[in-house]
């Protein structure tokens, strides 16, 4: 490798391109994996289903990536960016999928994508207005918080499933989250970006060890099979589309943060408008390209931006390569078998960390905002909305259920925050995006923690 690394355009030799894309396949591959199986555990699909989940969430993350770095006319920033899909949508999976079906979640995915990108194009300069950032903080807060309760469930064997509790199951989970500790603590480069692939992997085979793993699944799959289009059907309920289409709105905050981060690595500047356009208009033809093949809106993988600046290879065919190399595992049933079979409580430990660095970090971003009084009542009651309908659900039951979808955890957090922001006295003289803040949000988005998948998120 040249002493100096290799930059955005550069080409490595194929000696060195496979081995670096193959690094970053990995990574991008523990990113792609919260969002199937945490939706297919909560609303109880079986096995075979959560390969389908599993499989198309890889496919979709390849073809995006390489839409990303590769472009094809307007599409794609040509920027070592990748792409999978966003786990800031598990929450209202798990909201929206019970009341309306996956069918009317996944037409709810596609619109929203495609309202999010008009939105962007038609009023860009006024949405930094509108989501400053201790809004995006916020958001973030309560992702994690939400998240982390998720993952909780899982670490002891995930609801409703007959062993749920058993103590065998929180060694489990607590031996997968110790190995990631390990990797995340003393690890240095790809070892501590992938520590919780890492710990996963350790946690899978002591699963293994334990009898916990039925790879039956496995042995039955094929070894080849395209993923299958609109697999539950497909249906566009108004609330539940108007709903993820803002929420896709709030996720073009950590795009832009993940450009800004990318480009200053790669290249020690801020990004072009002609990257910076690309990118987001790929973000929103590849979250409608996700919905078509059954998941939810896809965001960069921040993860993998962290990676750029632990080896110094910036080149965007690298990040092609990998993105080539998860078309080949979401084509491969095999490997969404394989991934289906790990046990709950190893996915629980193995995202915990990582669930619990988002919510720190959104308190971060909310703090290098410097919060006036005006901006800690809207950051208190839009969080205190959000986690509280959110832990509650219930007390809207006599409502209209549009209600409860704009009310409970990241919708009710962001909604109110804007709401507040846009309406309560003195905006003006409130921290909004002033000089020198985006770019500390930015690389707060982006740190190269390693163990951060979504922002706005």
């Amino acid at each position: 490798m040249k002493a100096d690394g290799y930059k955005i355009n550069d080409k490595p030799p194929i000696k060195e391109l496979i081995p670096f894309g193959v690094q970053h396949s990995l990574l991008i591959a523990f990113q792609a994996l919260p969002y199937p199986l945490l939706v297919a555990a909560g609303l109880g699909f079986d096995p075979a289903q959560t390969a389908i989940l599993v499989s198309c969430a890889f496919f979709v993350a390849g073809i995006s990536t390489i839409l990303q770095t590769i472009g094809v006319g307007p599409v794609g920033g040509k920027v070592p960016i990748a792409m999978t899909v966003s786990v800031v949508f598990v929450s209202p999976a798990l909201l929206i999928a019970p009341q309306v079906g996956y069918a009317g979640y996944v037409g709810a995915c596609l619109v929203g994508s495609l309202i999010c990108g008009l939105v962007f194009f038609a009023f860009s300069d006024k949405l930094r207005v509108i989501f400053p950032p201790f809004v995006s903080g916020s958001v973030v807060f309560v992702l994690g918080a939400t998240l982390i309760g998720v993952a909780l469930g899982y670490c002891a064997g995930g609801s409703g499933n007959a062993d749920f509790g058993d103590p065998s199951n929180f060694i489990l989970s607590g031996v997968t989250l110790i190995a990631v500790l390990v990797f995340h603590v003393l690890g240095k480069g790809f070892l501590h970006g992938a520590a919780p692939l890492l710990g996963l992997c350790i946690g899978f085979v002591v699963a293994i060890c334990m009898g916990k793993v039925d790879f039956q699944p496995v042995v039955d799959a094929a070894w080849f099979g395209f993923p299958q289009p609109l697999y539950w059907g497909i249906e566009f309920p108004l609330d539940a589309c108007l709903t993820i289409g803002f929420l896709a709105i709030c996720g073009v905050a950590e795009l832009l943060g993940d450009v800004s981060a990318t480009t200053k690595i790669a290249a020690n500047r801020m990004p072009t408008k002609r990257e910076t356009r690309g990118v987001i208009f790929t973000q929103a033809i590849t979250s409608a390209f996700s919905g078509l093949f059954n998941c939810g809106p896809t965001i960069s993988a921040s993860a993998d931006v962290g990676l750029l600046g632990f080896t110094k290879v910036c080149s965007r065919y690298v990040v092609a390569v990998a993105g080539s190399i998860m078309i080949l595992a979401g084509i491969c049933p095999k490997v969404s078998a394989l991934c289906s079979v790990i046990p709950t409580a190893v996915f629980g430990g193995a995202v915990l960390l990582m669930f619990g660095v988002i919510l720190v970090n959104g308190i971060k971003i909310i703090m290098e905002s410097k919060p006036d009084e005006r901006v800690v009542t809207i950051v208190a009651v839009s969080t205190a909305v959000g986690l509280g309908f959110n832990a509650f659900p219930e007390a809207l039951a006599q409502f209209p259920f549009w209600v409860s979808m704009f009310l409970c955890g990241i919708p009710g957090t962001a909604f109110t925050a804007v709401i507040l922001n846009l309406i309560l006295p003195g905006r003006k003289n409130s921290t909004q995006w002033e000089d020198g803040i985006e770019e500390e949000v930015n690389l707060i988005i982006s740190e190269d923690e390693g163990l951060v998948g979504m922002e706005t998120k």
